[in-house]
């Protein structure tokens, strides 16, 4: 299954996390009401699973 949408990296300072105790990150997306739609079915079919990320820039 593959559920695509449109976002953008957080402006933030802390848009990416590293826990120091696991050495794991954690990456904070800012998405548009317009994507919510399938953002909101990724916990619903993926929540504790590992997912191959890929980022493209849309131009």
């Amino acid at each position: 299954m593959k559920i695509q949408f449109n976002a953008s990296i957080a402006n933030s300072t802390t848009a990416i996390k590293f826990d120091g105790s696991d050495g794991n990150a954690r990456l904070m997306l800012d998405v548009p009401a317009t994507e919510i739609p399938e953002m909101i079915k990724i916990p619903a079919y993926f929540l504790g699973k590992n997912l191959k990320v890929t980022i493209e820039l849309e131009e």
